[in-house]
């Protein structure tokens, strides 16, 4: 986090070059065309009655020669400043991805308290994801890489469900069918809280099922009618092997992530390194770390130490201890944003 500040910092001072730059370059351009129209309206003024033809000629070539100048000299300055802009450009998208960088370990385990979103889905043939997180007025969103490609149901569990399917060859009436969509590909996925929603599909897509689920029932669609509603269906529906399925589909955003990226933090709906807000978001997050620590400095044993139980995927359960003193120690060498951030964790 120590690293993110002067970042930013870098990145405004970029920009506020970058200004004075366009206010010099616009500055210069009107004197090039003031001092265009001077020459100009000098050259008529002291021509103004003559009609000597090779005085009119020299006349045309002074106002042909001074306007072309002004232009040249107007489009040398457009590319020394284009030239400028596109190295401040790079300058400042390697700084962004900089910041992303060094704040993606800060988010990726989340922030207390926070929403968090999470999508699987078939793109380029491909499975891809995001991770989207949202706590007060900050949102932020990684780009997930899964350990596959593709996704199939038999990936996490072997499952039938029941259809109505037509049988006979002169009555044609409908019967029950269990369909085995162990081999059907998993097209969607999203993941929030307690709830979630996937989509089931065949290599043909002739058959496409919908789950969805809370953590008190579940919904399953066949095309566009709904199993679990229909009594007979339902009774040949084996909750149990269902249930199991879907506490994997929300197990899958553990166990299939092979790498996350940082891609995108915005406060009050606008991008926050564009806006140069990283530490207005920085300031939010510690503001909700401070009521925490707070309460650990109140409840602790110690006076002026803090103790953190943290729970390990699993189950095992570790304490960490850190002085306040230290806390405030670190932030201190930030300079004063670091002080500022000592004061919302309530460290200072």
């Amino acid at each position: 986090m120590k690293e993110v500040i002067p970042l930013e910092k870098s990145a405004i001072t970029i920009k506020d070059e970058n200004r004075e730059k366009y206010a010099a370059f616009e500055e210069r351009v009107e004197e090039i065309d003031l001092f265009d129209k001077e020459m100009r309206d000098c050259v008529e003024t002291h021509t103004a009655g003559v009609d000597v033809a090779e005085l009119i000629e020299i006349k045309e070539k002074i106002l042909e020669t001074s306007s072309s100048l002004a232009l040249t000299k107007k489009n040398e300055k457009f590319a020394e400043l284009d030239k400028e802009n596109k190295l401040d450009l790079m300058e400042m998208q390697q700084l962004d991805t900089r910041i992303l960088s060094v704040l993606g370990p800060f988010f990726e385990d989340s922030i207390y308290g926070a929403q968090n979103m999470c999508y699987a889905f078939i793109e380029d043939k491909a499975l891809r994801g995001k991770q989207v997180g949202l706590v007060d007025n900050l949102q932020y969103e990684f780009d997930l890489s899964f350990t596959q490609d593709t996704l199939k149901v038999k990936d996490l569990e072997n499952l039938t469900l029941p259809i109505w399917s037509k049988s006979g060859i002169l009555s044609r009436e409908e019967k029950v069918k269990k369909l085995d969509v162990s081999d059907f590909y998993i097209k969607n996925i999203k993941s929030e809280k307690n709830s979630l929603e996937a989509v089931l599909e065949d290599k043909d897509e002739e058959n496409r099922f919908n789950i969805s689920s809370d953590e008190k029932a579940f919904l399953i669609m066949h095309r566009n009618y709904e199993i679990t509603q229909d009594k007979e269906l339902a009774a040949a529906l084996n909750r149990d092997l269902v249930s199991a399925f879907i506490a994997k589909l929300k197990g899958f955003f553990t166990q299939f992530v092979g790498s996350k990226k940082l891609i995108n933090i915005t406060l009050d709906g606008k991008n926050a390194i564009e806006e140069n807000r990283i530490f207005d978001c920085l300031k939010l997050v510690a503001s909700i770390y401070g009521r925490l620590v707070t309460e650990c400095l109140e409840k602790g044993y110690t006076e002026g130490e803090i103790t953190i139980k943290i729970e390990e995927p699993g189950g095992t359960r570790t304490e960490k201890y850190l002085e306040k003193s230290e806390i405030a120690r670190e932030l201190s060498t930030i300079g004063k944003e670091g002080e500022e951030l000592a004061m919302l964790l309530g460290v200072k």
